[in-house]
């Protein structure tokens, strides 16, 4: 699965939140940032996982720098 290659399926929000996410902040710093509740951030982060294909925030980054890695060879 490829960060960049599939990241133009995720909403704006998404993408805000994704990038959030590879800053490594917590669900309730991203909410305060996004003046969003915590809960929406969790509803968020749920569906980048599932349009991603991925289960959690470090799977998230793990594709991201696989991908910046491969960019840079």
């Amino acid at each position: 699965m490829s960060f960049l290659k599939h990241r133009e399926v995720l909403s704006n929000r998404e993408k805000q939140i994704a990038e959030k996410i590879l800053e490594g902040l917590p669900n309730k710093v991203i909410a305060n940032q996004l003046f969003i509740s915590e809960r929406t951030v969790k509803f968020h982060c749920h569906n980048i996982y599932r349009k991603l294909e991925i289960r959690n925030r470090y799977s998230l980054m793990a594709i991201y720098y696989q991908d910046m890695m491969g960019q840079a060879a």
